[in-house]
């Protein structure tokens, strides 16, 4: 297991990776709490198949 530091940058990392998708489609506005949650589980996924 990594420093507090490392885990702390990893879950910066994250939420920074997230906002930038969620930007990516300027047409959408708003999300519903569902369709956030899928973005999170598709990031999830995505990053344990690396």
């Amino acid at each position: 297991m990594g420093t507090e530091a490392a885990r702390q940058d990893t879950r910066k990392a994250m939420a920074f990776d997230l906002c930038n998708i969620i930007d990516e489609d300027p047409a959408q506005e708003t999300y519903t709490k569902e369709e956030i949650k899928k973005l999170i589980r598709v990031y999830v996924a995505a990053a344990d198949q690396k």
